[in-house]
């Protein structure tokens, strides 16, 4: 007997988190396990949801581009102050007449603007982000004239408002562009923003993969989601995608890691490094207290800053030898504590001269969390193995002492 397009569907949604789910992130992969922990939904499908229902409909790919219009907008402000420093801080104009970088900035988000308004198409979107970014940057770059009554662009705390400015942007951001609840009709609108990109250009197999998924998440009851299922299965004029560069390095750091866990001193040497890091505000608060100086705000806030830190270092030492993944993740705990409030004092205090100490930080926090999502595999791998095999190997020290 021939199989239904709704048939066809379910068996999609069933297929889908093998091929397709990674890509379109941790929320999407969550939703989809889920669904298949709960097999009574895909045998009775809810009824059809009225249309027009939502008005709040999130694009599961907008985490992307707010990363994008972030990285820009930093970027910017950087270069920016490093080009005027090295040009003695010159004035572009003459006079009275100085066309300030400011109004750049206003260009270069009126630019984005008009791009999101005219062109259909990923590339236009990521290109109007971009521009949005760097408009941004050039605009809070001058946020000193513009809170003092002297316009004063070197105004010191400056630069410590713009980094809480940007502190507050990174959770907006990440709350905007987590897809909680895949609902019906967020995955059809998303369905179709894959099928306006194969009208642009030729799709390649991971991207039907995503956007079948995303169907097979939608109502099967609606006619829509019927069609579009139909025509994607049928589109057979796919592209190969290029090999990805990040994707190169990330199985060379796989590799590399895993020879690197297998000794000891590389453990040892993780964990100091975690803990000087983690501590090296409180350690510089130390010489300005043993040698009697005033106390100032940023000093204060330093000290509070790597005390919280260490604190939360001196936990994740101590849970070491019962779980090292959950010593990570205090170790990480101590290092956004420096990132979110220990670097807000260090601008305020050195400005820009606090840039490296936040590089270092930011480093740090992608390796740690490259290190706990290697352990997590490594604990997945353990509990897959022991429920083959069906010997007792144990629980795995993530199902045994839950989130932490």
């Amino acid at each position: 007997m021939e199989e239904t397009p709704k048939a066809q569907a379910t068996d999609g949604a069933a297929e889908a988190p093998a091929a397709a789910v990674e890509p379109l992130g941790r929320e999407l992969a969550e939703a989809a396990e889920e669904q298949l922990e709960d097999p009574s939904d895909a045998a009775a499908p809810p009824p059809p949801a009225a249309k027009g229902g939502g008005f709040f409909v999130r694009r599961v790919h907008a985490a992307a581009e707010f990363e994008l219009f972030f990285v820009a907008a930093v970027g910017t402000i950087l270069i920016v102050r490093a080009a005027l420093a090295l040009t003695g801080w010159p004035q572009l104009g003459g006079g009275k007449i100085h066309f300030a970088h400011l109004l750049w900035g206003g260009l270069g988000m009126l630019i984005g603007i008009v791009l999101f308004m005219t062109f259909q198409g990923r590339l236009w979107r990521v290109l109007a982000t971009l521009a949005c970014g760097i408009g941004f940057g050039l605009f809070i770059d001058e946020l000193g004239k513009f809170i003092t009554a002297d316009n004063d662009y070197f105004f010191q705390p400056v630069i410590a408002i713009i980094y809480l400015i940007f502190v507050g942007l990174f959770f907006l951001f990440h709350w905007l562009g987590t897809v909680r609840n895949l609902t019906e009709q967020t995955a059809l609108v998303n369905a179709f923003d894959y099928a306006k990109e194969a009208v642009l250009r030729n799709m390649d197999a991971g991207e039907r993969d995503e956007a079948l998924y995303l169907l097979s998440r939608a109502d099967q009851r609606d006619p829509l989601v019927v069609s579009l299922t139909e025509t994607l299965r049928a589109y057979t004029d796919l592209v190969q995608p290029l090999p990805s560069p990040v994707a190169k390095v990330k199985g060379w750091l796989n590799r590399r890691y895993a020879s690197l866990l297998r000794r000891r001193v590389f453990k040892v040497v993780m964990v100091g490094w975690f803990v000087v890091v983690a501590m090296a505000d409180l350690i510089v608060f130390v010489p300005v207290l043993l040698a009697g100086e005033a106390i100032t705000f940023a000093t204060l806030g330093l000290a509070l800053s790597g005390a919280l830190s260490g604190a939360l270092v001196a936990v994740g030492v101590i849970r070491w030898h019962r779980s090292h993944l959950h010593a990570y993740r205090w170790f990480e705990r101590a290092v956004l504590v420096a990132i979110f409030f220990g670097c807000f004092f260090s601008f305020y205090q050195d400005q820009l001269g606090a840039l490296w100490n936040l590089l270092l930080l930011l480093i740090t926090w992608a390796t740690i969390r490259y290190i706990i999502g290697q352990e997590l595999k490594r604990e997945a791998g353990e509990l897959a193995a022991a429920q083959t095999s069906g010997g007792d190997h144990g629980t795995p020290q993530v199902l045994a002492e839950g989130g932490d």
